[in-house]
């Protein structure tokens, strides 16, 4: 028989398909390509990713209100001011000079102290809250800003109203187990903790009760932590979104009504794998 021909005998194995998902198999499918007509594939330099250089926001928080002795107080950085959990937090014992570390971007400066040493989520009829003037505040990357200081002030008697929201929370991530789950409404545009939550031991139905008329933003998320906030970033969350565009519809109560179906479902945060593209050869020897 004839010796094949050069272009055949020197052909090489390179990837063709590449499948990725979260949950799902890595795939790599290997397809003959002829050496005569691909040039050999040599590997393309990888350039040094930039590191990514933290922020610092320094300042001080005070209180001067009727609230006796020594409590946790914290200081969150928001990226909205619809509610949600904060995209970074610190904590210390008592008002007084703080150091926050962030990520460069925008954020709303928010802060509060735990007044009934609960080491929950905020209590806006018990808990002290404050907001620095100036917010927004833009800091860039690898910078310190200083002087975002605020005071925190004790909360006013919130009105009673007769208004009431309720609806279900569901869930379809894939934490084991029941954690329990905080529901919260806030006033549309309003920076601070929400106006109402109550706190489930599951999913399920539930309502928020005595709502003046208003307009809200309903969410909820899941206490993996079991610490009852602030929420963090690995929690499941969701809001009030029938539209799914991934931002709150607002809740409106008007004449003391009682809202139904105002459904939350909550998500498990989405996680990005990043793997690099191997290229593999695998030589094949002259011959017959």
């Amino acid at each position: 028989m004839g010796r094949q021909s050069n272009s055949f005998r020197k052909a090489a194995w390179l990837p063709l398909v590449v499948a990725l998902g979260v949950g799902t198999v890595l795939l790599v499918v290997w397809a003959p390509v002829s050496s005569a007509t691909v040039p050999r594939a040599q590997a393309a330099p990888v350039p040094p990713q930039p590191v990514a250089q933290p922020s610092t926001i320094l300042g001080t928080t005070f209180y001067t209100g009727t609230v006796t002795g020594t409590h946790m107080v914290w200081v969150g950085a928001f990226t909205t001011t619809m509610g949600g959990p904060p995209a970074f937090f610190t904590t210390r014992s008592g008002p007084g000079p703080y150091t926050l570390t962030v990520e460069a971007g925008t954020y709303h400066i928010i802060g509060g102290m735990d007044a009934d040493d609960s080491g929950g989520a905020p209590n806006p009829a018990i808990d002290p809250m404050g907001a620095y003037a100036g917010n927004p505040v833009t800091v860039t990357a690898g910078t310190t800003m200083a002087a975002v200081s605020f005071v925190l002030l004790d909360p006013a008697s919130p009105p009673t109203g007769t208004g009431s929201i309720s609806g279900r929370i569901g869930y379809t991530g894939r934490n084991p187990g029941t954690h329990n789950i905080i529901v919260f409404a806030g006033r549309q545009g309003q920076q601070g903790p929400p106006a109402y939550a109550t706190v489930m031991t599951g999913t399920g139905p539930y309502t928020l009760t005595n709502v003046v008329d208003g307009t809200y933003t309903v969410g909820a998320f899941m206490d993996l932590g079991g610490d009852m906030g602030p929420p963090r970033p690995n929690e499941p969350f969701g809001w009030y979104d029938p539209g799914g565009d991934g931002q709150p519809d607002p809740v409106i109560v008007s004449g003391g009504n009682a809202l139904t179906g105002i459904d939350v479902t909550l998500h498990d945060p989405q996680r990005t794998i990043f793997l690099p593209l191997i290229l593999i050869r695998y030589p094949v020897p002259d011959g017959p």
